[in-house]
């Protein structure tokens, strides 16, 4: 049979409580009747103290204590203080005296239970019983010797009736407070079942409307305990799923409206050629090839930045020394800059450091960079590209002059489709994949890209990678 979480809880805490409750009714039990034992052994040692005077007083007569083994010397002896206890009594109180013999014929409920020793602790006369159950108390004569022990037996003899009703009125309080502890028990195990049950019923009703795809659903975090934090994790976890839910639809939204708007203009013009609106002339035709050329760059880049987005990057990595590789890229776009009236140049005295990477993949990123340099950088202009390292990393600096961006743009450049509202916008061409496909190829290498404002005016773009040792 399966348990739920709540009864799975209750039976715990009343197993606990339950466990709890019989320790303590045994301690207690336990202590009472130790108590109790020890009281009553101890309140026959001070009743013996007046037949302890008659064995000092027997010995002292005879030299020896084993002349009271035998039981009938040992009951005149004790019969005998008995009498003489009476007969103060009676004269105390001006009643006639009749004889120890006929008023006690058996011995006193105080010597039931005990028995005499020797000086050697060797048993003498009385009841026999196990000396772990005992207490014993010397016997010194007159001169401080020892002549013999009072042994008395701890738990009550069978014979008396008052010590087991005693104990049988304790043992019975000591069960109705275990059962009333044990309803209490079964009151506070269900009362703390149901407290704790509470959060995890909201929680699942969570994770059920979660599953439903209700993603804007949040938990309270009101509590002070550990339920507070499983609710903040919960929030955040549906808030990054809700983000990805959006961000997935806003691709899908974004790679439409991308490929509808070349299509849309290649199906008009093509229309146009066909109605005769426009001759169907040479340059018309190499413009709709162009329109084409255009829609398959923009696939290969959604296919790009979707192996960044799964992390499908096949790198092959080799030692890269950083210094020849800039310039050769550099040299590479010098005549495409200083066509634009763009000065483009390296940093002087660039540190010898070398990096473990995909040449080509990284060549990819750094032209993307200029490439983007290139198209919104207002001439005359400057782009600047610079190489620290700090030991454990190198950065790549590459800073453009005017125009800027806004701070808010600056959070969303690597996002898929993002364009500023100013000029660096589509006017100037971009599918506006291309920082997004930066990122996931140096992300690949365990690396950073991010971008700030430059010092030129316009934006700066820092690659960070790991250091080669």
């Amino acid at each position: 049979m399966r348990l739920s979480l709540q009864k799975k809880l209750f039976l715990s805490f009343f197993a606990t409580a339950a466990l709890l409750v019989l320790s303590i009714a045994g301690g207690i039990h336990y202590q009472m009747r130790n108590g109790f034992d020890d009281y009553i052994a101890q309140v026959k040692l001070r009743r013996l103290v007046i037949v302890e005077s008659e064995v000092v007083r027997y010995v002292a007569q005879h030299g020896q204590i084993d002349g009271l083994k035998d039981p009938a010397t040992w009951m005149e002896l004790v019969l005998q203080v008995e009498d003489t206890q009476r007969e103060k009594r009676m004269e105390r109180s001006g009643n006639e005296y009749i004889g120890a013999a006929e008023r006690y014929p058996h011995l006193p409920r105080y010597v039931r239970g005990v028995a005499l020793l020797d000086a050697q602790g060797v048993f003498v006369v009385g009841d026999k019983f196990s000396s772990d159950l005992s207490v014993t108390k010397e016997i010194k004569g007159a001169d401080k010797q020892l002549i013999g022990f009072w042994s008395v037996r701890k738990d009550p003899s069978d014979e008396d009736d008052l010590g087991h009703a005693f104990l049988a009125r304790q043992l019975n309080v000591v069960m109705v407070l275990m059962f009333v502890a044990a309803v209490l028990s079964l009151m506070v195990a269900g009362l703390l079942a149901d407290h704790f049950k509470k959060p995890m019923i909201r929680l699942q009703n969570a994770f059920r409307r979660v599953s439903q795809g209700h993603l804007d659903t949040r938990l309270s975090e009101d509590q002070t305990d550990e339920t507070a934090e499983i609710a903040r994790n919960f929030n955040v976890m549906t808030a990054q799923l809700q983000a990805q839910a959006n961000a997935r639809q806003q691709w899908v939204s974004d790679t439409s409206h991308e490929l509808r708007t070349p299509l849309t203009i290649l199906r008009m013009r093509n229309e146009a050629m066909r109605d005769g609106i426009i001759p169907a002339a040479a340059d018309e035709w190499q413009h709709n090839l162009n329109t084409i050329t255009d829609l398959t760059n923009l696939v290969d880049d959604l296919q790009a930045v979707s192996r960044a987005v799964e992390g499908g990057w096949d790198l092959r990595k080799t030692k890269l020394f950083l210094p020849d590789w800039l310039q050769d890229v550099v040299q590479e776009h010098l005549p495409a800059f200083a066509q634009q009236g763009l000065a483009l140049r390296l940093q002087d005295d660039v540190p010898a450091v070398t990096v473990c990477a995909d040449d080509q993949r990284l060549t990819q990123v750094l032209r993307n960079v200029l490439v983007n340099s290139l198209r919104y950088t207002d001439a005359p202009g400057s782009v600047v590209i610079g190489l620290q390292a700090d030991g454990k990393r190198v950065h790549i600096v590459v800073s453009d002059s005017a125009p800027a961006v806004s701070d808010e743009a600056l959070k969303h450049l690597f996002e898929r489709f993002y364009r500023c509202d100013t000029s660096r916008n589509r006017a100037k061409g971009g599918s506006g994949l291309g920082l997004a496909i930066c990122e996931g190829i140096i992300k690949a290498h365990g690396g950073l890209i991010y971008a700030q404002h430059s010092e030129l005016g316009g934006l700066t773009v820092v690659i960070e990678l790991p250091l080669n040792k």
